[in-house]
C-alpha cells in the first residue's frame, strides 16, 4: 500500500452539516460539537461535505469557510478529509486548492454531475484535480445510486497509478467491487466500504474502513463494529452486533440518508439542525416509526450486554 495511503483505515464519518434551525445558514457552533463528539467516540477520520453532509446544497463559500472551521479546530486529532466535489473540474480544483492551503489532510471527490460521464471523462477529471494538489492524498468515491455515473475497478485501478491517488470509497453496493479493486490495484490504494447494510460483506471483502454517515448519530457502534472486524477479525461477534442495528441502518435507505441523519440526532437530543430545503426532516409518521426503531435497538443493546 502507498505510504501516504495507510492513514485512512478504520472509520471514517462522513459529518452532516450542521445548520441553524431553518437550514439555511451553516452552524460552526453545532459543526465544532460534533466533530468532538465524534473524536471522543473514537473514529478514525471525519470527511466534511460528502453525501451525508448533503454537499450539493451548499455554495463555494459556505464550503470554503467551513473547511477552515473544521481543519482549525480538529487540530491534528485526527485526518480530516474535505469534500471537494463539484459539478465542473475546475471547481473542484479549485475547492481542492482551498483544502490543501487551509490544512486539510486529504480530498475525496464523488462525481457530481447532470450527464453520466464516461471513462475518459472520468479519468480526466481526477487527473486533473491530482495533478493539481501534487501534496496531497486524493479520494475516489464512487456512487453510483446518486450521481448516475458508475467508477469501475479498472478505472479505479488508472487512478490509482497516480501517486497521490490514495483511497477509495466503493458506493455501488457490490461487495465484490472491493475484492476486485484490490486485485486491480494491488492493494495500492485504501477501500472504504460505503453501504452500511453491507457491513459484513465489505469487510469480509477485504475492505481496509467504514467511510459512513452512520456514525453522526451512534458513533460508538460503528467504532466497535469496525474494531470488530479490522483489529479482533471477530466475524461472529460483528454479526452479531450488526444483527441488532441493521434495522436502524436500513432506514437511511428506505427514507434517505440525510433526512435520517438530521432527525435521528433531533430525536436522540443532539440536534444539528434541518437539512437545507428543498431536503426535509422526516414527516411525523416517518419520524414515529424512525423513533420506535432506535428505541428497540437501545433496548435490545441493554438485553444484549
Amino acid at each position: 500500500m502507498k505510504e501516504l495511503a495507510k492513514k485512512f483505515r478504520g472509520l471514517c464519518t462522513f459529518l452532516v452539516t450542521p445548520t441553524t434551525d431553518n437550514g439555511e445558514r451553516v452552524d460552526e457552533g453545532r459543526l465544532r460539537d460534533l466533530i468532538d463528539q465524534q473524536i471522543e467516540a473514537g473514529v478514525d477520520s471525519l470527511k466534511l461535505f460528502g453525501s451525508s453532509g448533503a454537499v450539493g446544497s451548499f455554495s463555494d463559500e459556505e464550503r470554503k469557510r467551513l473547511m477552515s472551521v473544521a481543519v482549525r479546530h480538529v487540530a491534528g486529532r485526527v485526518p480530516l478529509i474535505a469534500g471537494t466535489s463539484a459539478i465542473t473540474t475546475t471547481q473542484a480544483v479549485e475547492l481542492s486548492k482551498h483544502a490543501a492551503d487551509q490544512g486539510a489532510d486529504a480530498v475525496m471527490i464523488v462525481p457530481i454531475t447532470y450527464w453520466p460521464l464516461r471513462d475518459d471523462e472520468i479519468l480526466a477529471h481526477y487527473e486533473s484535480i491530482a495533478r493539481a494538489v501534487p501534496g496531497l492524498p486524493v479520494g475516489i468515491y464512487n456512487n453510483p445510486a446518486t450521481t448516475g455515473t458508475d467508477i469501475k475497478p479498472d478505472v479505479i485501478a488508472k487512478l490509482a497509478k497516480i501517486d497521490n491517488i490514495a483511497f477509495v470509497k466503493e458506493g455501488s453496493g457490490d461487495p465484490g467491487r472491493i475484492s476486485a479493486i484490490r486485485a486491480l490495484t494491488g492493494g495500492s490504494i485504501a477501500i472504504y466500504l460505503a453501504k452500511d447494510t453491507l457491513v459484513p460483506e465489505g469487510f469480509a471483502a477485504g475492505a481496509d474502513g467504514w467511510a459512513t454517515g452512520a456514525p453522526n448519530y451512534l458513533p460508538r457502534e460503528a467504532v466497535e463494529l469496525t474494531r470488530l472486524a479490522l483489529q479482533e477479525e471477530n466475524y461472529a461477534e460483528l454479526l452479531k452486533q450488526f444483527e441488532h442495528i441493521y434495522p436502524v441502518y436500513a432506514t437511511q435507505y428506505q427514507w434517505g440518508t440525510v433526512r435520517v441523519l438530521h432527525t435521528a440526532l433531533d430525536l436522540l437530543g443532539n440536534s444539528m439542525g434541518m437539512p437545507r430545503p428543498p431536503l426535509r426532516m422526516l414527516n411525523a409518521q416517518e419520524r414515529d416509526t424512525l423513533a420506535g426503531v432506535l428505541q428497540r435497538f437501545k433496548e435490545r443493546s441493554r438485553t444484549a450486554a
